[in-house]
């Protein structure tokens, strides 16, 4: 009986040093104290003149029939690229952006009346004093649909130096602000991270009449377009 009585005395002192192990590896206290630091974004607003403009032009016709109706469509529009070609536009700057050809219906909604066919496209114009003109040039060779105008830069990357240079200074006036208010001040950069890559905007003007030359030309105005860059950056506190 005394044999036994050592036998479970020993199991029961092993799990208590099992027991006790763990406990005292997971008190053992960090040699790494953690380090302040502040994080700021900053942002800056980039504004430029554009210096393109993509205008939608299009030919819609209707006829008894689907060939009379692509067929008048065709002629109508080989005549407003002829015009867009006495502009100065050269054809790389002209591309077909919608096509379509379907029936016109009665009144009671069944009976095909005829076919109306469309033929649109889009021009892109690099000189902006011409944009008015070649509008009308356009509809005077029977262009008779349009989408508006789009201004928009033919540099994406324009000021962007200049912008990342101000946000980044933005940032720093924040993060001077906060540090002072907590007693402390900025230390050493420790990251810099760069927002979503701003993309300009294109700017669509509404869509203008199409009925007929002008005496003069269709006066334009091109806006402003704006973007804005924004950088995220953390500095050590001291």
């Amino acid at each position: 009986m005394k044999r036994i009585g050592y036998v479970v005395a020993g199991v029961v002192l092993g799990a208590l040093v099992a027991l006790q192990l763990p406990s005292s590896a997971q008190t053992t206290p960090s040699s790494t104290p953690s380090q302040r630091s502040v994080t700021v974004t900053g942002t800056a607003t980039i504004k430029a003149a554009p210096d393109e403009a993509i205008v939608s032009l299009g030919v819609q016709t209707q006829a008894n029939t689907a060939q009379g109706a692509l067929s008048d469509n065709a002629a109508k529009m080989t005549k407003v690229l002829a015009a867009l070609a006495d502009q100065g536009i050269a054809k790389g700057d002209i591309a077909t952006s919608y096509v379509s050809l379907y029936p016109t219906y009665g009144s009671n909604g069944q009976d095909i009346t005829g076919y109306q066919a469309q033929n649109q496209i889009d021009v892109t114009i690099h000189d902006l004093s011409k944009v008015g003109q070649v509008i009308d040039a356009a509809v005077g060779a029977g262009a008779n649909l349009s989408n508006g105008i789009t201004f928009q830069l033919s540099d994406q990357n324009q000021g962007m130096d200049q912008a990342l240079t101000d946000a980044v200074k933005n940032a720093r006036d924040k993060a001077e602000t906060l540090a002072a208010a907590g007693g402390a001040s900025l230390g050493d950069v420790i990251t810099i991270q760069e927002g979503t890559p701003p993309v300009y905007p294109p700017v669509t003007y509404d869509r203008f009449a199409a009925a007929g030359a002008a005496s003069s030309p269709t006066p334009i105005e091109p806006p402003t377009i704006q973007t804005q860059v924004t950088v995220t950056v953390t500095w050590a506190l001291s």
